[in-house]
């Protein structure tokens, strides 16, 4: 008779999870048919730019400001790979005061002026070695590309125990969520301390003298999609931007599976935003949107931005 008891007690939290779900989901789209209202009410140039500049400060507010710091990088190579054709460059720089950010630089071995790619990762526990493949093609290309880890991937995993030679606080999707539960308690977004650091990985890729700052582009998948569709839209010195498997909207995400705390920022449906609003901040300089299918983000969801923008 307990054991019924249980399973009763067990399908009515399932009921009522269903329920809460279903009610959060009708308030979301509730919002966004506001927001949709608002952007069919732009109709001009002088519009479009006021709901940029009202956008960004909404973006920029919600995240808890970017850090008020402009400290020196301290970048060192810390080591080099010579390939046929290219070179890697093994790179540590301060995103923040004794916050340490690893990245490896792929550039063609000739001397010379050359595009620049930020290359933001997606959640590959390894960090900035699964950029290799693409990276390297893009140096013998004739590009110079850095690709950096993110926090809790590579090089800097988070409660890391080297007895176990791995982070207590799980994989990368973990520890995206142990540092986005902290940040919220200390009333920030992760999403503001991830977007620092593609900011420092920027500043970095433009110190380089082989790097033309005019020519300046980003690119990544998933949580790499993620950031670059975020830097693309705050920081101007990007020209050209290819977010991959990324672009969606929460008209099909809110009941889907939980993003990363990068991905989830408090506020950002009541504040009348969608993911196609920082499209509209990178407007109108090029922006290819990529996706596929059976993706964590649905290529439905890709097809609704598109057709937005």
């Amino acid at each position: 008779m307990r054991n019924v008891a249980l399973i009763v007690v067990a399908c009515s939290n399932l009921v009522a999870q269903d329920q809460f779900l279903e009610w959060m989901n009708h308030t979301a789209q509730q919002q966004l048919d506001r927001r949709e209202a608002a952007v069919k009410a732009v109709t001009t140039v002088d519009q479009a730019e006021a709901r940029k500049r009202s956008v960004r400060a909404k973006m920029l507010q919600l995240i808890g400001g970017l850090p008020d710091y402009d400290g020196p990088l301290n970048a060192r190579i810390t080591g080099r790979i010579e390939r046929p054709g290219y070179v890697i460059e093994k790179i540590i720089f301060e995103s923040l005061p004794q916050f340490f950010i690893t990245a490896n630089l792929y550039r063609p071995r000739e001397q010379g002026k050359y595009a620049g790619v930020l290359f933001p990762m997606g959640h590959y526990t390894m960090g900035k070695v699964a950029a290799e493949p693409v990276a390297a093609n893009l140096a013998l290309k004739g590009f110079v590309v850095l690709a950096y880890d993110p926090v809790g991937q590579g090089e800097r995993q988070q409660a890391y125990d080297p007895r176990w030679r791995s982070s207590l606080g799980g994989g990368a999707t973990d520890q995206h969520i142990l540092a986005g539960a902290q940040s919220l308690l200390a009333g920030k977004s992760f999403a503001r301390y991830r977007i620092w650091d593609a900011k420092r990985a920027l500043d970095y890729l433009l110190s380089r003298p082989e790097v033309d700052a005019e020519k300046i582009g980003c690119t990544g998948c998933s949580g790499g999609g993620t950031l670059t569709t975020y830097i693309s839209a705050l920081d101007p010195r990007i020209k050209v931007a290819a977010p991959a498997c990324y672009m969606s909207t929460f008209r099909l995400l809110f009941t889907g599976p939980t993003g990363d705390s990068e991905q989830s920022i408090p506020g950002f449906l009541a504040a009348g935003l969608d993911l196609a609003d920082y499209v509209l901040l990178f407007s109108p300089k090029p922006r290819p949107i990529f996706s596929t299918f059976a993706d964590f983000f649905p290529i439905e969801a890709a097809r609704h931005a598109y057709q937005e923008d």
